[in-house]
């Protein structure tokens, strides 16, 4: 859940027992460290070929390899990378399967081509050194996070 200018919340109980918000995000070091931990993975996957974006807001196409920093202090946080296919994919992919057609070839194709650039992502993350995995969030099965 986020908060105010992208800060973690997270939901707890007060003296009253009445739910109340409460910012979770790391110390500054630490985001500084990921900061400088992005850079140096957008760095590796650029110079293995990749197109990658980084700091994207909402009005970017998204397409290629994605790394992003996370600021919560707990889990949630860290230095992600994601593989996003072309605009014309993901709406063909997703008005298919809107439609009920998650066997067509179109969204075959996609699922191929995004397990496809998982798997290639960590492994040549790991090439370059980096302790890279799937980041096993449910929301978003393909997201990679890069451990310090």
């Amino acid at each position: 859940m986020g908060g105010l200018l992208g800060r973690p919340l997270t939901l707890r109980n007060n003296t009253d027992g009445a739910l109340m918000f409460e910012n979770m995000r790391a110390s500054e070091a630490e985001i500084a460290e990921r900061n400088e931990r992005a850079a140096k993975v957008a760095e590796a996957l650029a110079s293995a070929g990749f197109f990658v974006q980084q700091n994207v807001d909402q009005e970017t196409q998204l397409q290629g390899a994605m790394v992003s920093v996370d600021p919560a202090s707990d889990s949630r946080g860290g230095v992600f990378v994601q593989w996003n296919a072309s605009s014309s994919l993901n709406e063909s992919a997703a008005k298919n399967a809107l439609g009920g057609g998650i066997d067509s070839p179109i969204f075959r194709h996609f699922s191929f081509v995004v397990e496809q650039m998982h798997a290639a992502l960590i492994a040549i993350l790991g090439s370059a050194g980096f302790d890279a995995v799937d980041a096993d969030d449910d929301m978003n099965p393909y997201l990679i996070r890069v451990k310090p």
